[in-house]
């Protein structure tokens, strides 16, 4: 935006929240992994029945049980609050997340840093709660397994991505040429001054010899 000439850059902010099916999502990945405790320590039990230990198997599958309650219970109550808390702000120079239940964490994602963008849709995204994930990846994490970011439970998933795109793209435009791309390199720069100064020193060098 431009006023008499002069131009303007205006701060645009997008600010979006995920979808509510990612708190089914959650739930839904706790009671999985409390079905896989419980199933371990099922086939414990199992063994040690067979070899004659029942009392070490009720003791087994009781542990796992109060396991199960003490994290399952918390874990159901807090996915809500933490679904809350969540929301993702696309502006024109970064991306911003806010999450946190207890500590509020802002995390910011500046375009300068931003590599690759990833879609990522998983079994359960896609078979059932139809939504997906946006991967952003920095130049800090190049190289290494994970994102620097993750846009979790988009459902319009694809629009955030072009939305991310098109600002990356706007801002990218307008960056100006850094003090990195206008070095010198040295190994192609003429060694006209070095060479001046050998000369000089092997004409010294003559001007000795002839007098000695």
């Amino acid at each position: 935006m431009s006023y008499f000439g002069l131009r303007v850059n205006v701060m645009i902010k997008k600010i979006i929240k995920p979808s509510s099916n990612y708190v089914w999502k959650l739930r839904l990945i706790l009671v999985l992994i409390a079905l896989a405790i419980m199933l371990s320590a099922f086939f414990i039990a199992i063994t040690m029945s067979f070899n004659g230990n029942f009392q070490g198997a009720a003791v087994v599958m009781l542990a796992a049980v109060m396991m199960n309650i003490l994290w399952l219970i918390p874990g159901m109550l807090l996915t809500e609050p933490y679904y809350r808390s969540l929301s993702y702000e696309i502006q024109n120079d970064e991306v911003i997340v806010n999450v946190g239940i207890i500590t509020k964490t802002i995390k910011h994602v500046p375009y300068r840093t931003v590599t690759n963008l990833e879609i990522n849709r998983g079994i359960l995204d896609r078979w059932i709660f139809k939504m997906g994930t946006l991967k952003i990846q920095t130049a800090g994490m190049s190289g290494q397994t994970g994102a620097e970011e993750d846009l979790v439970g988009l459902v319009n998933v694809q629009e955030v991505y072009e939305m991310v795109v098109k600002e990356l793209r706007k801002f990218r435009g307008g960056m100006t040429p850094t003090a990195a791309d206008e070095e010198i390199d040295l190994a192609t720069t003429p060694a006209n001054g070095l060479d001046e100064v050998l000369d000089e020193l092997r004409a010294i060098r003559k001007a000795i010899e002839s007098r000695a």
